[in-house]
């Protein structure tokens, strides 16, 4: 009979014990996924909640109105049907251009928060490299200072402690920052239960020439055309095209002291533009179409109220078209007003970078008060640069979702516009 050494046996047992635990804490230790913007918009599509919400508002607007066509015989004699019918219909294209909306909107979340993980990654590198300039010169002066004590080196060891202090919050914020800029991508593009840990692949901006492009008659066309196509456009002209119905459905009651309105049993979805700000931001308020579930009193009653309400959406519509004119425009005088700041400080970005090369490769020369001063010049110019180049790239994605992809550089949507600032026909 085979005997087990018991000291042996729970010994092999506790070593594969211990393997199994450190395979499992292995597998726990999540990999980051390198991704393109390109893959993260797909992502989105695929998983965000926002986006599934405005497809199953649309799948809702279509079985309303295959309940209007399947309704008993009996129930279609009612003289308001035929307009409800249509209202049906009119109230799918509302929830068509409320998806078309949502994934817009979406998307732009998605490029901002992608693009604000470069621009914190950025900063957050920028920070360490003034740390190891700091850190390599505080050595050189102490070791200085050892052979020889001046009142003049113990002033400059002060500045640069007191630098590599200020060096070091700077680059605490620069990885919080880079931390929660990850955490919105990943909640942007669905959520980290189902996408996992995601970066940027890219490490740098695109870069875009388009000052020359952007003349005033081609943003008066890209005004006029974002008012035709706009999702908020489609979608108050059809609300109002529907308030109008409803004036028709009250007149064909002829008899009804109550009758029942469209609202009654559909929601348009509308959502208006923007919000009301106040101070020094502001903006205009949006105004949004109203209409009870039914209608009391005599017919002509009943038909002047539904006017007023069909009046009030043709009001809605023009204050819509109005508000898009607005946003399209500050739009781009914000875009030409950052390409400004981006292209005289992209001239000097070379020499900035070889100020902070050269400072960091040759400790002595930092000594110099004059280096020291110019070094905190070069390091503040250089974050400004890569903040601007991260509103450049903000502004450009915000612009394809405000124009609803007229003018885009394909970030978002298919490009109408080159990298060099021509269209692409």
């Amino acid at each position: 009979m085979l005997k087990f050494n018991r000291i042996s046996f729970f010994s092999v047992m506790g070593i594969a014990t211990l393997f199994t635990g450190l395979a499992g804490f292995a597998r726990s230790e999540e990999a980051v996924k390198k991704i393109t913007l390109a893959e993260a918009l797909d992502l989105m599509n695929a998983n965000h909640p926002r986006i599934h919400a405005a497809e199953a508002s649309l799948r809702g607007s279509e079985a309303g109105l295959r309940g209007v066509q399947n309704l008993p015989f009996f129930a279609k004699l009612s003289p308001d049907m035929k307009y409800r019918r249509q209202q049906s219909e009119l109230g799918i294209e509302v929830a068509d251009a409320g998806l078309r909306q949502e994934i817009r909107d979406t998307s732009y979340g998605v490029a901002r928060s992608y693009f604000l993980v470069i621009y914190t990654k950025q900063q957050q590198d920028l920070s360490e490299q003034v740390l190891q300039v700091l850190g390599k010169n505080i050595k050189v002066l102490e070791l200085k200072m050892a052979l020889k004590k001046t009142p003049e080196d113990e002033i400059k060891l002060q500045k640069l402690k007191l630098g590599v202090v200020e060096a070091k919050h700077k680059n605490s914020l620069a990885a919080t920052g880079f931390e929660r800029a990850k955490a919105l991508l990943r909640e942007e593009v669905g959520g980290r239960n189902k996408i996992g840990l995601i970066e940027p692949m890219e490490t740098e901006f695109p870069s875009y020439d388009l000052l020359g492009l952007l003349t005033p008659e081609f943003i008066e066309e890209m005004i006029e055309k974002t008012a035709v196509v706009r999702e908020e456009i489609i979608k108050s002209s059809k609300a109002s095209q529907i308030l109008a119905l409803e004036v028709n459905a009250q007149r064909s009651a002829r008899f009804n002291p109550k009758f029942r309105t469209f609202a009654s049993g559909s929601d348009l979805h509308y959502i208006p533009i923007g919000v009301q700000g106040r101070g020094e931001n502001f903006t205009p308020e949006a105004i949004t179409i109203e209409m009870p579930s039914s209608l009391v009193g005599k017919k002509s009653d009943r038909v002047a109220r539904a006017q007023a309400f069909a009046d009030r959406g043709a009001a809605v519509e023009e204050s819509t078209k109005n508000l898009i004119r607005l946003e399209v425009r500050n739009a781009f005088q914000l875009l030409m007003e950052t390409r400004t700041n981006f292209n005289e400080l992209k001239k000097v970005e070379p020499e900035l970078r070889k100020i902070i090369s050269e400072l960091h490769d040759n400790q002595l020369k930092f000594l110099n008060a004059d280096n020291a001063e110019l070094f905190e010049k070069a390091g503040k110019m250089l974050g400004s640069f890569n903040y601007t180049k991260f509103i450049t790239m903000d502004n450009l994605a915000d612009l394809e979702r405000i124009t609803s992809g007229n003018f885009s550089v394909g970030l978002t949507c298919p490009a109408t516009i080159t990298n060099d600032g021509k269209r692409i026909k």
